[in-house]
Protein backbone atom coordinates (compact mmCIF):
# COMPACT_ATOMS: atom_id res chain seq x y z
CA UNK A 1 0.00 0.00 0.00
CA UNK A 2 2.74 2.37 1.20
CA UNK A 3 4.80 1.86 -2.64
CA UNK A 4 0.92 2.22 -4.55
CA UNK A 5 0.83 5.61 -2.12
CA UNK A 6 4.24 6.64 -3.51
CA UNK A 7 3.56 5.59 -7.48
CA UNK A 8 0.45 7.82 -6.67
CA UNK A 9 2.34 10.96 -5.56
CA UNK A 10 4.92 11.21 -8.23
CA UNK A 11 2.94 10.69 -10.80
CA UNK A 12 0.64 13.76 -9.78
CA UNK A 13 1.61 16.69 -11.15
CA UNK A 14 0.37 18.56 -8.07
CA UNK A 15 3.39 17.80 -6.65
CA UNK A 16 6.03 18.76 -9.39
CA UNK A 17 8.64 21.13 -8.94
CA UNK A 18 11.72 22.29 -10.46
CA UNK A 19 14.00 23.28 -7.26
CA UNK A 20 11.68 24.87 -5.55
CA UNK A 21 9.63 25.93 -8.55
CA UNK A 22 5.99 24.74 -9.21
CA UNK A 23 5.57 22.93 -12.28
CA UNK A 24 1.41 23.26 -13.34
CA UNK A 25 0.66 20.67 -15.93
CA UNK A 26 -2.87 21.51 -17.54
CA UNK A 27 -2.35 19.87 -20.59
CA UNK A 28 -0.80 16.42 -20.89
CA UNK A 29 2.84 15.84 -22.21
CA UNK A 30 2.84 12.44 -25.05
CA UNK A 31 2.63 9.46 -23.86
CA UNK A 32 6.36 8.04 -22.22
CA UNK A 33 7.39 10.88 -21.19
CA UNK A 34 9.40 10.85 -17.57
CA UNK A 35 8.67 14.26 -16.31
CA UNK A 36 10.42 14.01 -13.24
CA UNK A 37 13.88 12.33 -15.33
CA UNK A 38 13.27 15.75 -17.53
CA UNK A 39 13.37 17.91 -14.55
CA UNK A 40 16.17 16.02 -12.60
CA UNK A 41 18.40 16.53 -15.93
CA UNK A 42 17.02 20.57 -15.77
CA UNK A 43 18.16 20.66 -12.05
CA UNK A 44 21.56 19.12 -12.47
CA UNK A 45 22.35 21.48 -15.26
CA UNK A 46 21.12 24.88 -14.27
CA UNK A 47 23.06 27.13 -11.57
CA UNK A 48 20.05 27.18 -8.42
CA UNK A 49 20.96 31.18 -8.63
CA UNK A 50 18.91 31.40 -12.01
CA UNK A 51 15.85 30.17 -10.47
CA UNK A 52 15.21 33.38 -8.48
CA UNK A 53 12.01 35.10 -9.05
CA UNK A 54 10.85 32.00 -11.14
CA UNK A 55 7.11 31.86 -10.20
CA UNK A 56 5.99 28.90 -12.11
CA UNK A 57 6.12 26.23 -14.99
CA UNK A 58 3.01 25.78 -16.72
CA UNK A 59 2.92 23.29 -19.48
CA UNK A 60 -0.34 23.96 -21.59
CA UNK A 61 -1.99 25.08 -25.04
CA UNK A 62 -1.32 28.70 -25.63
CA UNK A 63 -2.97 30.84 -28.31
CA UNK A 64 0.88 32.23 -28.78
CA UNK A 65 2.20 29.12 -30.17
CA UNK A 66 -0.45 28.84 -33.01
CA UNK A 67 0.09 32.56 -33.71
CA UNK A 68 3.25 32.91 -33.75
CA UNK A 69 4.65 29.58 -34.75
CA UNK A 70 6.40 28.71 -31.42
CA UNK A 71 6.95 26.32 -28.38
CA UNK A 72 7.65 28.59 -25.48
CA UNK A 73 7.45 31.55 -24.51
CA UNK A 74 8.44 33.55 -21.06
CA UNK A 75 5.45 35.76 -19.52
CA UNK A 76 5.01 37.81 -16.06
CA UNK A 77 8.14 35.16 -14.40
CA UNK A 78 6.57 32.28 -16.14
CA UNK A 79 7.57 29.54 -18.72
CA UNK A 80 4.57 28.45 -21.08
CA UNK A 81 5.58 25.26 -22.48
CA UNK A 82 3.65 23.34 -25.00
CA UNK A 83 2.70 20.31 -23.96
CA UNK A 84 3.79 18.93 -28.05
CA UNK A 85 7.10 17.81 -27.88
CA UNK A 86 8.79 15.18 -30.28
CA UNK A 87 10.72 13.53 -27.57
CA UNK A 88 11.96 14.42 -23.78
CA UNK A 89 15.25 16.76 -25.90
CA UNK A 90 12.87 19.21 -27.42
CA UNK A 91 11.23 19.59 -24.08
CA UNK A 92 14.29 19.80 -22.28
CA UNK A 93 15.64 22.43 -24.64
CA UNK A 94 12.54 24.80 -24.59
CA UNK A 95 13.02 24.72 -20.69
CA UNK A 96 16.38 25.92 -20.74
CA UNK A 97 15.15 28.31 -23.58
CA UNK A 98 12.81 29.88 -21.85
CA UNK A 99 15.58 30.17 -18.76
CA UNK A 100 17.68 32.55 -20.64
CA UNK A 101 14.92 35.12 -21.46
CA UNK A 102 14.61 34.76 -17.46
CA UNK A 103 18.37 35.15 -16.64
CA UNK A 104 17.99 38.61 -18.53
CA UNK A 105 15.45 40.01 -16.45
CA UNK A 106 18.18 39.49 -13.64
CA UNK A 107 21.51 39.95 -15.26
CA UNK A 108 20.52 42.36 -17.33
CA UNK A 109 23.08 44.81 -17.15
CA UNK A 110 25.43 42.35 -16.14
CA UNK A 111 24.92 41.09 -19.93
CA UNK A 112 24.95 44.43 -21.57
CA UNK A 113 26.84 47.01 -20.17
CA UNK A 114 29.73 46.66 -21.64
CA UNK A 115 28.07 45.81 -25.26
CA UNK A 116 31.01 42.97 -25.79
CA UNK A 117 27.71 40.63 -26.73
CA UNK A 118 25.84 43.64 -28.88
CA UNK A 119 28.51 44.12 -30.47
CA UNK A 120 29.56 40.49 -31.16
CA UNK A 121 26.29 40.53 -32.38
CA UNK A 122 26.10 43.13 -34.64
CA UNK A 123 29.62 42.38 -36.34
CA UNK A 124 27.84 38.57 -36.97
CA UNK A 125 24.61 40.55 -38.69
CA UNK A 126 27.01 42.22 -41.03
CA UNK A 127 28.84 39.47 -42.03
CA UNK A 128 25.23 37.54 -42.53
CA UNK A 129 24.03 40.65 -44.90
CA UNK A 130 27.14 40.42 -46.93
CA UNK A 131 26.73 36.67 -47.18
CA UNK A 132 22.88 37.07 -48.27
CA UNK A 133 23.87 39.51 -51.01
CA UNK A 134 26.24 37.30 -52.58
CA UNK A 135 23.78 34.87 -53.12
CA UNK A 136 21.57 37.16 -54.91
CA UNK A 137 19.14 39.04 -52.44
CA UNK A 138 18.33 42.13 -52.08
CA UNK A 139 18.67 43.43 -48.63
CA UNK A 140 18.12 47.30 -48.77
CA UNK A 141 14.75 47.08 -47.32
CA UNK A 142 15.72 45.14 -43.83
CA UNK A 143 18.26 47.08 -41.12
CA UNK A 144 20.52 44.84 -40.13
CA UNK A 145 21.74 46.88 -37.12
CA UNK A 146 18.27 46.64 -35.72
CA UNK A 147 18.61 44.43 -32.01
CA UNK A 148 14.98 43.89 -31.23
CA UNK A 149 12.49 41.26 -32.98
CA UNK A 150 11.60 42.45 -36.14
CA UNK A 151 8.49 40.08 -37.93
CA UNK A 152 9.22 41.74 -41.14
CA UNK A 153 13.01 40.52 -40.88
CA UNK A 154 12.27 37.36 -39.49
CA UNK A 155 9.56 36.80 -42.25
CA UNK A 156 12.09 37.26 -44.67
CA UNK A 157 14.77 34.70 -42.92
CA UNK A 158 12.29 31.95 -42.65
CA UNK A 159 10.00 32.70 -45.82
CA UNK A 160 11.53 34.41 -48.60
CA UNK A 161 15.19 32.81 -47.84
CA UNK A 162 14.03 29.71 -46.51
CA UNK A 163 15.18 27.49 -43.78
CA UNK A 164 18.18 25.51 -45.72
CA UNK A 165 19.64 29.05 -46.72
CA UNK A 166 19.00 30.50 -43.83
CA UNK A 167 21.17 27.59 -42.15
CA UNK A 168 23.77 27.98 -45.08
CA UNK A 169 24.72 31.38 -44.33
CA UNK A 170 24.37 31.20 -40.32
CA UNK A 171 26.87 28.28 -40.61
CA UNK A 172 30.16 29.01 -38.39
CA UNK A 173 28.31 33.01 -38.00
CA UNK A 174 25.42 31.93 -35.45
CA UNK A 175 25.42 28.56 -33.00
CA UNK A 176 21.56 28.33 -34.43
CA UNK A 177 19.93 29.65 -37.06
CA UNK A 178 17.49 31.69 -34.89
CA UNK A 179 19.99 33.53 -32.93
CA UNK A 180 20.26 35.46 -36.23
CA UNK A 181 16.79 37.20 -35.41
CA UNK A 182 17.49 39.66 -32.49
CA UNK A 183 20.44 40.31 -29.52
CA UNK A 184 17.78 38.50 -26.93
CA UNK A 185 17.78 35.10 -29.06
CA UNK A 186 21.24 35.35 -29.82
CA UNK A 187 22.11 35.38 -26.30
CA UNK A 188 18.89 32.61 -25.54
CA UNK A 189 20.31 30.51 -28.09
CA UNK A 190 23.97 30.76 -27.02
CA UNK A 191 22.46 30.08 -23.41
CA UNK A 192 20.92 26.56 -24.67
CA UNK A 193 24.08 25.81 -26.34
CA UNK A 194 26.13 26.21 -23.22
CA UNK A 195 23.98 24.37 -20.97
CA UNK A 196 23.19 21.32 -23.34
CA UNK A 197 26.46 20.36 -23.97
CA UNK A 198 28.11 22.83 -26.83
CA UNK A 199 29.89 24.50 -25.06
CA UNK A 200 33.08 24.55 -26.79
CA UNK A 201 31.26 25.61 -30.37
CA UNK A 202 29.80 28.26 -28.63
CA UNK A 203 33.26 29.44 -27.83
CA UNK A 204 34.54 29.14 -31.04
CA UNK A 205 31.57 30.68 -32.81
CA UNK A 206 31.21 33.48 -30.40
CA UNK A 207 33.50 34.06 -27.82
CA UNK A 208 32.42 37.25 -26.80
CA UNK A 209 28.60 35.51 -25.83
CA UNK A 210 30.21 32.28 -24.03
CA UNK A 211 32.67 34.50 -21.50
CA UNK A 212 29.27 36.07 -20.57
CA UNK A 213 27.65 33.41 -19.99
CA UNK A 214 30.43 31.79 -18.53
CA UNK A 215 30.79 34.55 -16.02
CA UNK A 216 26.69 34.23 -15.01
CA UNK A 217 27.26 31.09 -14.72
CA UNK A 218 29.35 31.42 -11.12
CA UNK A 219 27.96 34.80 -10.42
CA UNK A 220 25.45 34.75 -7.18
CA UNK A 221 24.79 37.85 -6.14
CA UNK A 222 21.70 36.93 -4.45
Amino acid sequence: MREYILEKVNSNPKFLNLNGVEIEVNDELPEGFDIRKILSTIEKRIPSHFFTNLNKIRIENDEEFRKRGINALYRDNEFIISPKQKNANDLIDDIVHEFAHHVETLFTEDIYSDERTKNEFLKKRQEMKFEIQSEGYWVEDYDFDELKFDEKFDTFLYSRLGRNMLRMITTGLFIRPYGSVSLREYFATGFEAYYLGKQNSLEKISPMLFDKIDELNTKNRY
